[in-house]
Parts: C-alpha cells; sequence; structure tokens
C-alpha cells in the first residue's frame, strides 16, 4: 500500500486529480484496511477507497468507472471522454520504484498455473525471461497439456508454442488439459451470451458474422464495443469460441478500414 500511495502521489502532483478512488474487492478485508492505513498518513490526498462487488469483469475498466463514479464510458470513447484516468496496480508499482528506487521496468510478477503445470506458482521474472525457463522453474509440464494461454483464463490468447519471453505485459501463463478445452458443437441460440455480456451485446450473432465474413454487419453491431472479457465463451453451453471470432472481426476491420 505505501508504494501504491507513493506512486498515486506523485501523480497527483502532476496532474492534479479532483478526487482519486482505489478501488478493492470486498471479499478482501485486509486489503481494504491497509490502504485505509494508508491514506490516513496523506490527509492532503483528495482519496478514499471504495468497496467493489465480487463480481466478473469488475476489473474492468469501464466496469471499474461505473462502479467508482457512476459515470459511464460512451461506445467508442475513452475514460478520458469524461474525465477518467484508470491506472492499474503494476503500473503503479513501477511508477513508484522508478522515482523511490531508481529502477526502471525489468521484472514482472507471472502466475504459472494450470492443470497442466507440475507445481503452479508466482514468479518475479526478468522481462526477457524465456517461458521456457518459466516451465522449468515450476516443476514442468505434464503431458496432459492441449493448450498454452498467455493471460488469465477468461481474457488470455493462445500461443502455437512457449518459444516466447516474458514481456512488460505477460501477466501469466496458463497450461490447460484436454479437460479444460472441450470441443465445439452448433449454437443453439439459447441467448446464455447476451444476457451475461457487461456491454449489453450480442455475442452469438458478432460471432456468426465473424464465421460469414459479414465484417460491416459486425461492425455496426458494435463490435468494437466488445472488451474480450470472456463472459460469453465461458457461459457458452455450445462451448463456442466467441471471444476468438469476435478478435477476428475486429481485427479485419481494423486492417481493412472498413
Amino acid at each position: 500500500p505505501h508504494a501504491i500511495v507513493s506512486a498515486v502521489r506523485i501523480l497527483h502532483q502532476a496532474f492534479g486529480f479532483r478526487q482519486i478512488y482505489f478501488g478493492v474487492e470486498e471479499n478482501k478485508p485486509d486489503a481494504l484496511l491497509a490502504f485505509q492505513s494508508a491514506l490516513a498518513d496523506y490527509p492532503e490526498l483528495p482519496a478514499g477507497v471504495v468497496p467493489l462487488e465480487v463480481k466478473y469483469p469488475q476489473g474492468a475498466e469501464k466496469m471499474l468507472i461505473y462502479a467508482a463514479t457512476g459515470r459511464v464510458v460512451p461506445a467508442g470513447g475513452l475514460p478520458l471522454d469524461i474525465g477518467v484516468l484508470v491506472s492499474n496496480v503494476a503500473t503503479l508499482n513501477a511508477i513508484y520504484e522508478a522515482f523511490y528506487l531508481d529502477k526502471p521496468l525489468i521484472d514482472r510478477v507471472v502466475t504459472v498455473s494450470g492443470g497442466g503445470i507440475r507445481e503452479p506458482k508466482n514468479l518475479l521474472a526478468p522481462i526477457g525471461t524465456p517461458f521456457a525457463s518459466l516451465v522449468e522453474a515450476a516443476g514442468g509440464i505434464d503431458d496432459s497439456t492441449a493448450k498454452v494461454v498467455v493471460g488469465g483464463p477468461m481474457m488470455g490468447v493462445a500461443i502455437p508454442t512457449i518459444d516466447y519471453s516474458v514481456t512488460k505485459g505477460t501477466s501469466g501463463v496458463l497450461f490447460l488439459t484436454d479437460r479444460d478445452v472441450p470441443e465445439e458443437t452448433p449454437c443453439i441460440k439459447c441467448g446464455t451470451c447476451v444476457r451475461v455480456c457487461p456491454m449489453g451485446l450480442m455475442p452469438l450473432k458478432l460471432a456468426a458474422y465473424a464465421k460469414a465474413g459479414k465484417f460491416e454487419e459486425a461492425k455496426a453491431l458494435g463490435v468494437a464495443n466488445c472488451f474480450e472479457c470472456g463472459s460469453c465463451a465461458f457461459s457458452c453451453p455450445a462451448k463456442i469460441r466467441i471471444v476468438a471470432w469476435v478478435r477476428y472481426a475486429k481485427n479485419y476491420i481494423r486492417v481493412k478500414g472498413i
């Protein structure tokens, strides 16, 4: 908490915020108390701690803004459009280390987990560390591994090989087994993905349009507003890889200038 609050004080001196919110999920009372205690040492800081409801995707930028301030980021807009700046803990910690410890961003805490890894753990790894070294430090890969995902289980991206290295944006490497990678079946139009979408989109139609190459229709349905939280794919009884199709459509639209 001391490092995070110190970094926020630096940003406050630079930008002069009117109000600062520290969002902490309400099922982490020790973290809530720690930040309240840290802020008590700096009464001049216009800051407070906001207990957040425990739900996914509460950590998404637009969801956080609405939960903490009640403001809504417009479709296609940015937080700055409504006068808000969001920063995550890792970035604030890097700011603290740069100013107080004279340390550049040279390492990253990486979660190495999943049913396919023998000794799941969190590792402080220098940027540039090969994934193979992470695997070695975590006891090696199990023979049941079927897919490797960089990132979290909901928003991560599958990679074809572990011949990659840690970057400043690497948060985790998951090794999934056959149980975690079910076969896809046809969409039954149940509407489950529509009910769980935090952005109020129609994921089943976005995926269908992407599969059919109808990218203008996907754009008209607001595919750009999807922040790829994965709620639709996770809840889909047909196990359709909806997020993968949405990413495909967004990339095609961007590259082709549709």
